[in-house]
């Protein structure tokens, strides 16, 4: 999933697009846009594309401290948003 886009909930539709990675930074920042800009690469982000995500990034193990699949949870209604993609 393009880090431009977070997508919507599969089960509730709410947005998980967050704020722009790079007008964060640039206002942390107090408007310095190289201080903002090398921030932001560190995120793979620019002024033009990179945002962050709502979603709830979840890890767990079961009862045998075996892993589980990790998956992202909506914040908004409880529920797996999708599914952590893997190579």
């Amino acid at each position: 999933m393009a880090t431009d886009d977070h997508g919507k909930c599969v089960h509730c539709d709410f947005d998980l697009n967050g704020e722009r990675i790079y007008d964060y930074f640039l206002e942390e920042h107090e408007g310095d846009w190289q201080k903002a800009l090398a921030v932001a690469s560190m995120y793979g982000a620019g002024p033009d594309r990179g945002r962050f995500g709502k979603e709830i990034y979840v890890k767990g193990y079961d009862t045998d401290g075996n892993k589980l699949p990790p998956y992202f949870q909506c914040p908004e209604c409880g529920e797996k948003c999708y599914q952590k993609e893997t190579d």
